[in-house]
């Protein structure tokens, strides 16, 4: 059998079998055009694929641009991407596996179909790639304002919990200032500071704050900077009125002996520049100190100290000069602070303290003349620094109660030997506060009460009970601090050794402008080179070493 007979053969097996010559010359003509399309479909799938690979290049420049991808979207594309690549491996792998011509028509037309259908698939996803951006571009901005809510939603709770923890912040300032108030720490009897005021005051400014945050006025940030400036105000008023105790005690002072001076017919300060300062005293003052202005409070201080050193000396000379004319003139007026009365009661509190001390040192034999060696060293120091004779009484007196707050704190801490637990400290550091509580109802001591309170300060701010620093600290205070610190290091404690005399000048002298006050150092330093207050020291070393 020859080649064209042969094809002939196969060309006839692989068409349907009909009944005429016509249908088979038509079938003949189908089948012949059936494999003329089949073999262009794979040229024409490939070119538009080239077009599709452009197409997805844009789209995969354009996603990269998005904050948000749409990830339905980008598998739709992908999916279908790779399905094409697929069915067009899968077609043109069937075609080389079995050729066109020996094919029947059914199969050559079901191999057209998925042609076609690969055909219709990638205009499908031409299609979908135009349409492709506008949808991810809405929902990449639907997922950028969602975001945004998210955030501002984060930002709002995160607010919302910093101003509740500035504002709790801010109670408990003020209620600790309220604890200090019940207790009498915070003004010691001042007769002008009224915590009502303050607190009514700061009720506004808080009021006022979350006001203007409703109203826009400020933005959050605003809000808890000025709550945290509020509660700094509130912290700092303890110290604060330790300053404006101490103006209105001198002011007072100085106020009452110059009435003495004019009930025997003599005045040194103009009426108008008395009326001047008392309302600076009692009206301006208690405001700026209520309001935390502390910059123009403590220039309107010093505008007062000024006004007493003005007058002081000159009021005092006046009525020394005429006691000398008229002898117990001025003894007579029971608002001297020299007066009989003032005297008695002045020594019996100086003998009330001699038994407390006593009754603390018989509890603890390290304490064993402490507090008198502290007035005397005092006393000396006082001299070296020209105080008055009157000053000086309550300087000492103080030292000599300095610990008395100590019969508060239980005896089986006093005498510990072990090392304090930190409950043990919190109790030993709460003396100055008994002590202050003690002297409070005597009302012809109660200048001493700020010096007794804080005579554990340090310079640094690093002391207690109110954490003072510098100059806020009471001077008498300071010197009593050194002192006391001084006579503490002669003594062997279960601690440490006893130390030489120089040894503890060392250490005075290395924490001068961190613990002690350097002019009280100075003062010590001074008093101690004294060949009488050398013995004195020495006296009281040998007395407790023997004990």
């Amino acid at each position: 059998m020859d080649q064209a007979t042969s094809l002939q053969y196969e060309v006839k097996e692989n068409l349907p079998p009909v009944e005429t010559s016509q249908g088979w010359t038509a079938t003949f003509k189908e089948w012949q055009q059936l494999r003329r399309e089949l073999g262009g479909f794979p040229e024409k799938i490939q070119q538009k694929l080239v077009e599709l690979e452009a197409g997805l290049n844009d789209y995969r420049l354009f996603i990269s641009k998005l904050d948000y991808k749409a990830a339905d979207t980008d598998r739709r594309v992908w999916d279908l991407f790779n399905h094409i690549l697929q069915e067009k491996a899968r077609l043109e792998q069937d075609m080389r596996n079995r050729p066109l011509f020996l094919r029947r028509v059914k199969d050559l037309r079901q191999l057209k179909e998925a042609w076609q259908k690969l055909l219709s698939d990638q205009n499908a996803l031409m299609e979908y790639l135009s349409q492709a951006p506008a949808e991810l571009a809405e929902y990449n901005q639907k997922q950028i304002e969602k975001e945004l809510q998210r955030r501002e939603e984060m930002r709002r709770q995160e607010y919302i919990q910093r101003i509740s923890s500035a504002r709790r912040s801010l109670d408990l300032a003020i209620g600790y200032l309220e604890q200090l108030h019940r207790e009498g720490r915070v003004t010691f009897g001042s007769q002008i500071l009224q915590l009502e005021e303050a607190q009514r005051i700061w009720n506004e400014r808080l009021n006022k704050i979350f006001e203007d945050e409703r109203s826009g006025a400020l933005n959050p940030d605003e809000v808890i900077l000025q709550i945290y400036n509020l509660e700094s105000m509130v912290r700092e008023l303890p110290s604060l009125s330790m300053r404006v105790r101490e103006v209105e005690e001198k002011f007072t002072r100085l106020v009452t002996r110059h009435d003495m001076l004019a009930s025997l017919g003599k005045t040194v300060i103009p009426a108008k520049e008395i009326a001047r300062m008392t309302i600076k005293l009692h009206e301006q003052i208690p405001q700026l100190w209520a309001n935390g202005d502390r910059q123009e409070l403590e220039h309107a201080i010093e505008v007062l100290e000024s006004f007493v050193s003005t007058y002081e000396n000159t009021v005092e000379t006046e009525l020394t000069y005429l006691e000398r004319r008229r002898p117990g003139a001025t003894r007579s007026l029971v608002t001297a602070v020299t007066s009989e009365s003032q005297e008695d009661v002045f020594t019996q509190v100086s003998a009330m303290a001699r038994s407390l001390i006593s009754a603390i040192e018989a509890r603890d034999r390290f304490l064993r003349g402490h507090s008198e060696q502290v007035s005397v060293l005092v006393r000396k120091m006082a001299a070296v620094a020209g105080m008055n004779k009157t000053d000086a009484d309550f300087l000492v007196l103080a030292a000599l109660m300095h610990d008395v707050g100590k019969i508060s704190v239980p005896e089986a801490i006093l005498s510990k030997v072990e090392p304090l637990t930190e409950d043990d400290w919190y109790q030993i550091q709460m003396h100055p506060y008994y002590g202050a509580q003690i002297l409070k109802p005597i009302d012809a001591v109660a200048r001493i009460v700020p010096w007794v309170y804080h005579h554990h300060e340090r310079w640094d701010g690093r002391g207690y009970p109110d954490h003072l620093t510098g100059r806020q600290i009471p001077v008498q205070a300071s010197y009593i601090s050194v002192a006391e610190a001084f006579a503490a290091m002669l003594v062997e404690m279960p601690q440490r050794p006893a130390m030489s005399k120089e040894e503890a000048l060392y250490e005075l002298r290395r924490n001068a402008g961190t613990q002690f006050n350097p002019e009280a150092i100075e003062l010590l330093e001074t008093v101690l080179n004294n060949s009488e207050e050398k013995a004195i020291v020495n006296n009281h070393t040998e007395a407790v070493s023997e004990e």
